[in-house]
């Protein structure tokens, strides 16, 4: 199978070198290419080198097919997120711009406008309270109008913690200028031009800390992919699951943007579902219904998550006894009070209602959408397209495969077969609702993680040398791919 990705892997990578992979649908949408492609330097070849590092050690630690004790686990999982944030930063170090192009993306009222929306919050609560006006507005904004207000709070929170800790970014400041001869009044001349809200110098400088955090942080992926595949099937397949999570060309591409961290958000509650179905304690019950709360806030197209998380509660009814169903049932009840609280608490203190916000951010999604005119059936094909070209092709040629054998197959436990038949409904409904109509390949990547545990567990019943140089070299293959795909293709940008 390792021979066929690394083809196709090839072949995409040379169509998309030469300008001949389909990357939109003309007079559309397309993803912009780079004017001049980014040759790769030392900053990439540090990221290839962090990523089969991360590959090599992890597999070498599961050759003998055992499985690793819990402390082997953790101790693995930090080197993990470690060398995937030197992997990340050093893709997007590649482009000596980006120092200056993430800031201006931050603070730009057109890429994301999250931060330009906390400049003008004058109390928290007031600007929930006046959420679904905003969301009505047209002069907000587009992606703050279709999205839960978690993203400007989680700014919101940065900039107030950096203004009373100035010390973080003076530090960087410090270091930026004698690194790279960039200083702070440069900086925020060059990045005000893409914001109507007058820009300090300590602003300028948190504006990169933020770009900085957005950035690296979607690393954290590792802990729940490892979670949900330990649960699933054992940390072997756990520990595999983490490795390719931090490998997917969407997340180590298109930085700084915050569909990272919500992928991180998304598996972390899919982790504590199913920690909570599996052992059936209150607690882990209770943390999934606050995991679910926050997901709401960050991007209402999580909720799609309830398929899954639906599917695997019928298998694990189903398996058991009289007694554990009722367990089951008190959990349930557990988590939704614990949701339908935290909610309720915040519409006591600011008035926030999510109905209502959900509504009004749908509303303003569809008219958003029309007003592009964007074809239905052009893009149902071309999102799944998408989807599968920014997973990578080498990890979404493998995902498939052994998608097709497992469910063939009685080798897997049923959880997995209704977890995957969870997703598979999930992309199809995605697909068929025609909600997103381009740039599936950054919104979607939620579902990236999770679609790769078929691969995992094939990976983890490979033995001795076969297992590492197999898993190495899908992970080299995923980490050209995305080396090459960010010397092509820009990332998000200010404008």
């Amino acid at each position: 199978m390792l021979p066929l990705a690394g083809l196709l892997t090839a072949v995409v990578g040379a169509l998309l070198w030469t300008n001949l992979l389909p990357l939109g649908v003309s007079r559309q949408w397309v993803w912009r290419l780079r004017e001049t492609p980014l040759m790769p330097g030392r900053a990439s070849l540090a990221a290839a080198a962090a990523s089969l590092l991360a590959a090599l050690v992890v597999l070498d630690s599961l050759r003998a097919g055992r499985v690793p004790t819990k402390r082997r686990c953790g101790l693995l999982l930090a080197l993990l997120i470690v060398l995937g944030a030197v992997a990340a930063m050093g893709i997007a170090a590649n482009d000596r711009a980006y120092w200056v192009s993430a800031p201006a993306v931050i603070v730009s009222d057109v890429s994301m406008g999250y931060y330009h929306q906390a400049l003008q919050i004058p109390h928290v609560s007031r600007y929930l309270a006046e959420y679904r006006r905003r969301a009505s507005d047209p002069d907000i904004p587009d992606r703050v109008r279709t999205h839960p207000p978690g993203p400007v709070l989680f700014c919101y929170a940065l900039r107030s913690y950096f203004l009373s800790h100035p010390y973080v970014p003076g530090a960087l400041g410090h270091i930026l200028e004698g690194r790279l001869g960039l200083t702070v009044p440069n900086l925020r001349q060059t990045i005000r031009n893409f914001t109507a809200v007058p820009l300090s110098p300590l602003d300028a400088i948190i504006a990169l800390v933020v770009a900085l955090i957005l950035s690296t942080i979607w690393v954290l992926i590792a802990l729940p992919a490892f979670g949900i595949g330990a649960v699933i099937f054992d940390r072997r397949v756990g520990l595999i699951m983490a490795l390719l999570a931090i490998s997917l060309p969407s997340l180590l591409h298109f930085t700084p943007t915050i569909d990272g961290l919500g992928a991180v958000l998304a598996a972390t509650f899919v982790y504590l579902w199913l920690l909570a179905l599996r052992g059936r304690r209150w607690w882990a019950y209770l943390l999934a219904g606050a995991a679910a709360a926050i997901m709401l806030m960050w991007s209402f197209g999580y909720p799609t998550l309830a398929v899954l998380a639906v599917a695997v509660a019928i298998t694990a009814w189903r398996q058991a006894s009289l007694d554990q169903r009722r367990a089951i049932g008190g959990g349930l009840a557990v988590c939704l009070a614990t949701f339908v609280t935290a909610y309720a608490a915040l519409y006591a203190w600011s008035g926030y209602n999510v109905l209502s916000a959900l509504l009004a951010s749908l509303t303003a999604h569809q008219q958003i959408l029309a007003s592009w005119g964007r074809s239905y059936w052009v893009w149902v094909p071309m999102n799944l397209y998408d989807l599968l070209l920014f997973m990578g092709p080498a990890l979404a040629t493998v995902a498939v495969a052994t998608t097709c054998q497992g469910l063939s197959s009685h080798r897997w436990p049923h959880l997995a077969h209704s977890f995957v038949w969870g997703l598979i409904v999930i992309v199809g409904l995605l697909l068929i609702s025609g909600s997103t109509r381009g740039e599936v390949g950054r919104i979607w990547v939620f579902l990236m993680p999770l679609v790769a545990l078929p691969a995992a567990y094939s990976l983890a019943e490979l033995r001795e040398g076969k297992l590492v140089w197999t898993g190495a070299g899908l992970m080299t293959l995923q980490v050209v791919f995305a080396i090459v795909l960010s010397s092509k293709l820009a990332s998000i940008t200010p404008y």
